[in-house]
């Protein structure tokens, strides 16, 4: 099983007084994720650009500013690279003053780093670490206290390294600082409203973006953003598909069965790409299954995906639309017929053919043999004859 790299960096701080321009209103936490295999190509590809596009000096976000176009240009360049984003956006206006995340630094960032931590050592069995020393980043001095406390190997096949280094000297933790910086203009208002509207960037970083969490839950829960008289969108179908697989995660997020793990992730993958309008979009079986792998989930066919994945979750009351395009939690009526009429298309014909079939196989058989009969196809049976009935077949006697 390959190792994975994930390069930690920040942006914002801890501090709660909004009056002060210098206290950010959000705490985002990046970790970007390399194979050990790509580490190479990746490091290679970021020096051109550090040489080409910072004159040789740090990938540094706030070299950037509010350059809009420049960050375009230099995201186009990064997200060719094979790597994934891991992110944690903290509200820090929705944590209430009475409790102790917000009276205590100290207890900020501890509870930061354990969602951080916990997060990857979930996914990744075998994991290396690697964080930023420069600076006064008192973020990642209690990171590196929390991890050298707290880690410990999930299981015997478990490996986990931990590397304090120059981020001067790590091009992809300079990476990290770029797209936490770039998620800063997406999720601080003074920052996104520079941004000019045809310039998206969270829609840039999606391809990359494996999960972005957030807290509080109350920030989480904003997530039915949709256009102002979208005739397709309903809030209570998008709010029932939200609850049941919320619910499903709540429940089964610290199981160890690699089964059920996938599940969660899928589920976790959908409900992302579900809480903004704009990318509220079918996902393909093709880009589901690749997420699996970038997470280092042992590799499964399509087969196994729509049969152990997605089919499991659906006997369990999770609430997946699919079409051609792929998959998706449903957010309108439109979405709920999509689904319907996939299985319209695929079980429809099954019964037609199987039909025929037994029809052919009553007419060479001894004593008109109906192989429907027998007990253990009873529901085959019953729906056989309703299928009769309503497209006016008859029944071969």
């Amino acid at each position: 099983m390959e190792n994975i790299y994930a390069y930690i960096d920040e942006c914002g701080a801890y501090g709660f007084d909004f009056a002060k321009s210098s206290n950010s209103t959000m705490f985002i936490v990046v970790a970007i994720l390399i194979k050990e295999s790509d580490r190479t190509k990746v490091n290679d590809a970021l020096e051109q650009i550090k040489n080409k596009e910072f004159s040789g000096n740090e990938i540094k976000s706030n070299g950037i500013k509010g350059n809009c176009a420049r960050r375009v240009r230099i995201l186009n360049k990064v997200l060719s690279l094979p790597f994934n984003i891991l992110s944690f956006v903290v509200n820090k206006k929705e944590i209430f003053s009475s409790g102790g995340i917000r009276k205590s630094k100290k207890t900020f960032y501890k509870f930061i780093n354990e969602l951080l931590y916990e997060e990857l050592r979930r996914h990744y069995p075998r994991l290396t670490i690697i964080t930023d020393e420069v600076g006064s980043h008192e973020f990642t001095d209690e990171f590196i206290k929390y991890v050298t406390k707290n880690r410990k190997p999930l299981s015997l096949f478990d490996s986990e390294e931990f590397r304090i280094v120059n981020s001067k000297s790590i091009n992809a933790v300079q990476l990290a600082d770029l797209v936490a910086g770039t998620l800063s203009y997406v999720y601080e208002n003074d920052k996104k409203q520079k941004v000019p509207k045809e310039v998206d960037f969270l829609h840039m970083l999606n391809k990359k973006l494996l999960k972005i969490n957030f807290f509080p839950k109350s920030y989480d829960d904003k997530l039915f953003e949709h256009l102002e008289g979208d005739a397709n969108y309903d809030i209570n179908i998008a709010s029932i598909a939200y609850r049941k697989a919320t619910s499903f995660v709540e429940t089964h997020k610290d199981n160890t069965d690699e089964e059920t793990r996938r599940q969660v992730f899928i589920l976790q993958y959908l409900l992302f790409r579900f809480k903004y309008n704009r990318l509220r979009r079918y996902i393909s079986t093709k880009e589901l299954i690749g997420a699996l792998a970038a997470s280092h989930f042992t590799p499964i066919s399509v087969p196994v995906f729509r049969n152990k994945v997605i089919g499991k979750l659906r006997d369990k009351g999770v609430i997946i639309s699919s079409s051609h395009k792929g998959y998706k939690l449903p957010s309108s009526e439109a979405e709920i017929y999509d689904y319907y009429q996939h299985v319209n298309s695929v079980v429809l014909p099954m019964i037609s053919r199987l039909n025929k079939c037994n029809d052919t196989l009553k007419l060479v058989s001894k004593n008109n043999c109906n192989y429907l009969d027998k007990a253990s196809y009873k529901g085959l049976h019953v729906i056989s004859n309703a299928f009769r009935e309503i497209t006016h077949q008859p029944d071969i006697q």
